[in-house]
């Protein structure tokens, strides 16, 4: 699992350096595969439904979790896409009686697009129950709805995890749920949990807070539950546009039959729901099959949840190339990939130009960019009608907010502002992919613009025309 600020989501694998024409045939292959055995299958990537834009700010995309309060929406109308996990202003909705994790989200949204950001995401998860959601929470308080949760095994006390209330042992619960990332009542061996509670946590009145889960073998009712309610009642018309959405299920029973099956091997922790503890399976008593069963019926529901974005005119991370499993990897450019990944780029069919793309502009010391000409002159050579660029680590989370250390970041008291470079104008592509000139040089022409990257050498040039009704000008960056 990787280190990340967010402190929530932020693990999962890297992109292959290799996105050539071969990894869709391989993903066809897959895809045939399943259909043969009679399983689902998620969809595979497919852009978004709104028209590709070439503007650099708008070709922008970041996740944001300030956990102290609301993120900067001024900021945010820098992106084309801002993103905002479930641990954005944790500080405030831990403490809320109840939680209202989820109405913050939509607060912060309102302000985010109100300051002019295109597209606007927020989290959601259909692996976790999370409590701190009302939506989920109204369920998990209803008994007429106990079927939607897995529970514990009763046959396996003593539990791994409590059951109780850390602040109230009477506070107890027969669903299965785990305090990994719980908001919990500070005590003197628990001092700094996930998120502060002031005297106690309110999840309501019959379950402690905790990391509950769905059971997705319930089928019907509980599919139409979390597509209908949880996936769309989270869109906002001219608000809220998408969804990152978290975790996922692994079976290793799946993985034997078929390694290359995305999340394979089950090793976050272990087989079963990601970023659980790691003796889940234990404390509810499930068996290797019924593991497989579950994970392919949430394998079915995020058929349906994706296409259900797609038909109300939304979209999510995981529809990207390579985002599948709540992944949130770009593409890093490193001296001793640049010539693979472009020979692979400037081709017509490849999935750089066919696929919705992420890419990563490489930082060192956690706040500094490191090969900004090279990075950006990589986008603009690389780049499809949809691609997205941004914070180059898992999660893309731009450190743009005033906030103390957290995580892996040092103080921010401003922020790590926008370079200039991004606020240039570099028109649309004129060559429909990049041309290798020459060997392991790469150039691309915009309409704007003359983009160059040597990889023998790892110098990038790219040279803006700036026109007026009276000249035409070229400057060098």
């Amino acid at each position: 699992k990787l280190s990340h600020p967010c402190g929530s989501l932020w693990r999962r694998q890297s992109l292959p350096t290799s996105t050539s024409h071969e990894l869709i045939l391989l993903l066809l292959l897959l895809l045939v595969g399943f259909l043969q055995r009679g399983e689902s299958v998620l969809p595979q990537p497919h852009p978004p439904p709104w028209p590709p834009t070439y503007q650099l700010t708008e070709s922008l995309l970041t996740m944001q979790c300030n956990g102290t309060g609301l993120s900067s929406p001024e900021r945010a109308a820098q992106f084309g896409i801002v993103s905002y996990d479930w641990s954005n202003a944790k500080q405030h909705w831990a403490a809320a009686k109840p939680m209202n994790c989820e109405e913050l989200l939509t607060i912060q949204a309102l302000h985010t697009k109100a300051a002019g950001t295109s597209h606007v995401f927020v989290y959601r998860n259909i692996v976790k129950a999370l409590p701190w959601f009302v939506t989920v929470r109204k369920k998990l308080n209803d008994p007429a709805y106990s079927g939607f949760f897995l529970k514990f095994d009763p046959e396996q006390r003593p539990y791994h995890v409590p059951d109780c209330a850390i602040e109230n042992p009477t506070h107890c619960s027969n669903f299965y749920h785990d305090q990994e990332q719980t908001p919990q009542v500070p005590t003197k061996k628990i001092p700094n949990p996930d998120g502060n509670c002031v005297d106690y946590c309110d999840c309501g009145d019959h379950h402690p807070c905790g990391e509950y889960l769905f059971d997705h073998r319930n089928g019907t009712m509980l599919r139409e539950f979390l597509v209908n309610q949880v996936i769309l009642g989270a869109l906002l018309p001219n608000v809220i546009d998408g969804l990152f959405l978290d975790d996922y299920w692994c079976s290793n029973l799946l993985c034997q039959e078929d390694p290359t099956i995305a999340g394979c091997p089950c090793d976050d922790p272990v087989q079963g729901p990601t970023e659980i503890d790691a003796r889940s399976q234990h404390d509810m008593g499930l068996t290797d099959p019924e593991i497989r069963d579950i994970t392919l019926a949430w394998n079915e529901t995020m058929t349906a949840v994706h296409q259900a974005l797609l038909d109300h005119g939304a979209y999510t991370w995981s529809l990207m190339f390579g985002q599948e499993n709540a992944n949130a990897q770009p593409v890093l450019l490193r001296r001793n990939n640049c010539q693979t990944l472009l020979q692979e780029a400037c081709q017509t069919d490849s999935t750089w130009q066919t696929l919705p793309m992420l890419f990563g502009f490489s930082i060192v010391n956690r706040t500094v960019l490191a090969q900004l000409e090279q990075d950006l002159a990589f986008f603009l050579l690389a780049r499809g009608d949809y691609a997205w660029a941004g914070w180059g680590v898992w999660g893309m989370t731009w450190p743009f907010n005033p906030e103390p250390s957290h995580g892996e970041l040092p103080p921010l008291p401003h922020g790590v502002p926008l370079p200039d470079e991004f606020f240039i104008e570099y028109g649309v592509p004129t060559d429909t992919v990049c041309n290798e000139v020459s060997p392991g040089v790469f150039s691309r022409e915009w309409s704007l613009a003359s983009v160059q990257l040597d990889c023998n050498t790892f110098q990038a040039s790219i040279d803006v025309r700036i026109t007026s009704t009276k000249a035409e000008v070229s400057v060098s960056i």
